[in-house]
């Protein structure tokens, strides 16, 4: 069966929040992997590094005879682990970047094109600039990094904004500001995730977000967020269904979003700069529902959206 979208990009998932029981790298990796392998819906995946090098081997193996295009997330040993790229104390710092350079090699092994980072956690406004200067050279030399180990497919590093006074309080939280630090890391194998589900908490549009990214936009995502139920468990950044009744983001929001993602031109530019179909994937989370009613949630919600989107920029 051919989907309307698979002639503009890859529709993937976020494999450890669709299985919570995922999220550090272990748990049933295997068994939640082949469900999505399963459901031709999907042309990417997203996991979180599996700890077991024998499971590594085999959702290698899983992810390759399912052609599933693989997007590796350091994100989560970086948030997990709380890994300090950028840190004043060099010690850490040091312990940080050898966990990253292992973790670009898995992603490597996967023939995965992206591998996702994020910024460190913020630091008081006098600090920043020293801390984003560190935390760029960091980057600089996990791209060289990644430029001299990867093989048949060239490994990008992108990274993902957050919000910098919610919930997570990452070093870069604005995508103005993420995109003047794309310009300061300047390698070609380096760009950005705008995710829509962050954008509430940054208070941006989805037209003021991709567009503030601009030329290093290659990696897109839709999600949903809570900011307006402080005391809820699903408060900031922890991407509950679309429709969900704390959060923010529906059909309207996704709308919006993929109608803009067309307007910047994402689709053409990013086949053109990473030589494949790009990747738009949904993030959200199990919570008090089942994973697979997560799934079928986000799936219709994604398709509705790409029928309304179409109908507005053909």
């Amino acid at each position: 069966m051919m989907f309307p979208w698979q002639s503009d990009c890859e529709f993937g998932v976020v494999h450890p929040l669709a299985f919570l029981a995922c999220r550090n790298g272990e748990g049933p990796v295997i068994e939640t992997l082949t469900k999505i392998v399963e459901d031709t819906t999907f042309g990417a995946v997203e996991i979180a590094p599996p700890r077991d090098p024998a499971i590594r081997a085999a959702a290698r193996s899983l992810l390759a005879a399912g052609k599933l295009t693989v997007v590796y997330l350091p994100v989560l040993p970086i948030l997990l682990e709380d890994l300090a790229l950028g840190n004043v104390e060099t010690g850490r710092r040091q312990a940080a970047m050898t966990r990253l350079r292992e973790l670009l090699d898995e992603a490597i092994a996967f023939d995965a094109p992206l591998a996702m980072i994020m910024a460190p956690r913020d630091v008081p406004v006098i600090e920043r600039p020293a801390a984003l200067a560190r935390f760029c050279e960091d980057v600089q030399s996990l791209c060289d990094y990644a430029d001299a180990q990867s093989r048949r497919t060239r490994l990008h590093i992108t990274l993902e904004n957050f919000d910098r006074d919610v919930e997570k309080k990452r070093l870069i939280g604005p995508s103005v500001e993420a995109a003047s630090f794309a310009d300061s890391v300047d390698r070609a194998n380096f760009g950005l995730t705008i995710d829509l589900s962050h954008l509430p908490m940054l208070k941006e549009t989805p037209e003021q977000a991709l567009r503030a990214a601009g030329k290093h936009l290659i990696h897109a995502h839709i999600g949903n967020c809570v900011i307006d139920h402080p005391g809820s468990k699903l408060f900031g950044d922890f991407h509950p269904r679309f429709g969900h009744p704390e959060g923010v983001n529906d059909l309207p929001q996704v709308v919006d979003f993929l109608t803009q993602l067309v307007r910047v031109d994402y689709f053409a530019r990013v086949r053109a700069r990473l030589g494949m179909s790009p990747i738009l994937s949904m993030e959200i989370r199990q919570s008090d529902e089942s994973s697979e009613v997560v799934l079928a949630n986000g799936k219709r919600t994604f398709m509705r959206a790409w029928a309304a989107a179409h109908q507005q920029t053909s």
